[in-house]
C-alpha cells in the first residue's frame, strides 16, 4: 500500500483479483508548475509507486482512512485519475468517519443509462506497437496520444461543504485498441498498458456535492501516484530483476559436455578425472600446474622460466590437478584431444 508520512492513516492501493498489487518504490518525477510555491509543496507530498500491470485485467483503486488520521474539515476529497483522466472523486465527510474508520473502492467510471445507473470497469489493455520507419509528424502524434497514459492518480484535498447537484457522469477516453505506436515514443518511460472500460454492470448513482477545495487545487494534502507497466517493461527499466540467464539445463549441458571428453578415456581412469575436476571447480589458479607428493630425499626444483604449453594440446581450464587421492602410484595426465 501507498503510505505519505505526512497524512498518517491514510492508504492508496491498486487490487486485482481481490489483492493489492506489489509496489515498487520509485523517486518522484520533478514537479513543474509555474508557481515555485505549488510545485514544492505537491513535490513534497508525493508518492510514486510502480504496479505490474497484466493485459485484460480489471482492477479498482482502494481508499482507507483510519486512526491516527485527524479530519478537520467538512470533507475530504479522493480525486482519482486514470490515465490523465476523472474517474471518480468519492468524498469522505465527519459523518461518514464518525467511527473513525473509512473505506471506498473505486472500481470504474459511473454513467447513466436510461435513468439508471451503470458501472463500466477499469481494465489493462496492451499497447500494440511498431518499429517501422515513419516521419516526424507521426511521431508528434504518437507521443502526445500516449504521453498521459500509464499512471492511475490519487489527489488527496480537503474540501468544504457543497450543495447537491445532479448527477452527469464522466468522460473517459481510451487509446485507438487497433492503432499501433511507435516503440520509440513508449521506450523511455517503458509504458507497455492503457486503461479502456470494460464490463458494465447496474450500480446505484451517487449522490452528489459540489464543492470547493479549502486549500486550491495545487496545494493538495497528498498525491499518490501509481505507474503501471508489464513485468517485462518492469525489468527493462531495473525495477524487476534480470531473470537468472545459468540455470540447472545449462548446468546439465556442461556436465554432459565433460562427460563427452573424458569418454574415451580407461574406465579407471575416466572416475578419477572426474572425481579431480568436480573437486577442482570454483578454484581456478592462473596457471595449470600440476601437484605431486615428494619424498625426502627430493628438493622442490623453481623453473627459472615459465613453460608454455604445447599448441596441439587443450586444456581444461586452468585448475590443480592432485594426482595423490587414492594411492602413490603414478597417474599419467592426458590432454583431451
Amino acid at each position: 500500500m501507498a503510505v505519505l508520512d505526512s497524512l498518517q492513516g491514510i492508504e492508496v492501493m491498486v487490487v486485482v483479483d481481490g489483492k493489492a498489487l506489489t509496489e515498487y518504490s520509485t523517486e518522484n518525477d520533478l514537479v513543474k508548475h509555474t508557481n515555485p510555491a505549488a510545485a514544492a509543496h505537491r513535490q513534497a507530498r508525493t508518492v510514486t509507486k510502480y504496479i505490474e500491470s497484466t493485459t485484460d485485467k480489471a482492477f479498482l483503486v482502494r481508499l482507507s482512512v483510519k486512526a491516527p488520521f485527524m479530519l478537520d474539515c467538512p470533507h475530504l476529497c479522493f480525486a482519482v485519475t486514470a490515465d490523465g483522466q476523472s474517474i471518480y472523486r468519492p468524498l469522505m465527510s465527519k459523518e461518514g468517519y464518525a467511527r473513525g474508520e473509512w473505506l471506498c473502492e473505486v472500481e470504474g467510471v459511473i454513467g447513466k443509462l436510461e435513468s439508471r445507473g451503470q458501472l463500466a470497469a477499469m481494465k489493462f489493455s496492451e499497447i500494440k506497437t511498431t518499429d517501422e520507419v515513419t516521419d516526424s509528424a507521426a511521431l508528434k502524434i504518437h507521443k502526445l496520444e500516449t504521453d498521459r497514459v500509464g499512471e492511475i492518480s490519487i489527489s488527496v484535498g480537503r474540501e468544504t461543504n457543497g450543495k447537491t447537484a445532479a448527477f452527469k457522469g464522466c468522460a473517459f477516453s481510451e487509446l485507438d485498441s487497433d492503432k499501433k505506436y511507435h516503440e520509440k515514443v513508449l521506450a523511455k518511460d517503458g509504458k507497455s498498458h492503457g486503461v479502456i472500460l470494460g464490463d458494465r454492470k447496474s450500480w446505484i448513482l451517487p449522490r452528489i456535492l459540489h464543492t470547493t477545495p479549502i486549500d486550491g487545487i495545487d496545494f493538495p494534502l497528498g498525491v499518490f501516484r501509481f505507474k503501471y507497466r508489464s513485468a517485462a517493461a518492469l525489468r527493462t527499466l531495473h525495477v524487476l530483476p534480470q531473470p537468472d540467464d545459468a540455470g540447472p539445463a545449462d548446468e546439465e549441458a556442461a556436465v554432459a559436455g565433460e562427460d563427452d571428453e573424458l569418454r574415451d578415456l580407461d574406465p579407471e581412469l575416466r572416475e578419477r578425472m572426474k572425481r579431480l575436476l568436480a573437486r577442482a571447480k570454483g578454484s581456478i589458479k592462473s596457471e595449470p600446474k600440476i601437484k605431486r607428493d615428494h619424498s625426502d630425499s627430493e628438493e622442490d626444483v623453481k623453473p627459472s622460466k615459465k613453460v608454455k604449453p604445447s599448441k596441439k594440446k587443450k586444456q581444461i581450464g586452468k585448475t590443480t590437478i592432485d594426482l595423490t587421492e587414492d594411492s602413490d602410484e603414478e597417474v599419467p595426465v592426458i590432454p583431451l584431444d
